[in-house]
């Protein structure tokens, strides 16, 4: 399953071909989880703005910095056995893959690869048991 951020949708050109894909609002955890539920592999996209790469270009992402001031599995701890999932390894990766730093509604364009909120998405995937997670984030100028 591949899903694009409600941010990223607001920006993307029309007819751009991730529009086909599932929406989500990344702040919305229940529907993080009514989308996610029985899905084994998942392909989740993000925005970016950065200068190092040209508009629209497609990064695969390796890992992320979670700046939004939130954590989607908080309070949520009951629903596990576990008091800490470890997500260090939490996205499949190729040789260009880059660090994401999660923003929240804000890009802050200081960090080299801002997104919004890539970061709520893959987390909930991993608490639900999907193992098959990759993040990509499209460069928007």
């Amino acid at each position: 399953m591949k899903i694009i951020t409600q941010e990223l949708e607001k920006k993307l050109p029309p007819q751009h071909p991730l529009l086909i894909n599932e929406k989500i609002n990344p702040q919305n955890i229940l529907q993080i989880i009514q989308k996610l539920k029985g899905q084994k592999k998942i392909e989740i996209y993000d925005l970016t703005y950065t200068h190092q790469h040209p508009n629209l270009m497609i990064l695969y992402v390796k890992d992320h910095i979670n700046r939004t001031g939130m954590n989607s599995l908080r309070k949520k701890q009951n629903q596990k056995t576990i008091d800490f999932l470890d997500i260090t390894k939490l996205y499949n990766k190729n040789q260009q893959s880059i660090i994401t730093d999660c923003c929240g509604n804000n890009l802050n364009t200081t960090y080299l690869y801002p997104s919004h909120y890539l970061c709520n998405v893959s987390i909930m995937a991993k608490h639900m048991g999907i193992e098959d997670i990759s993040a990509f984030l499209v460069n928007i100028l």
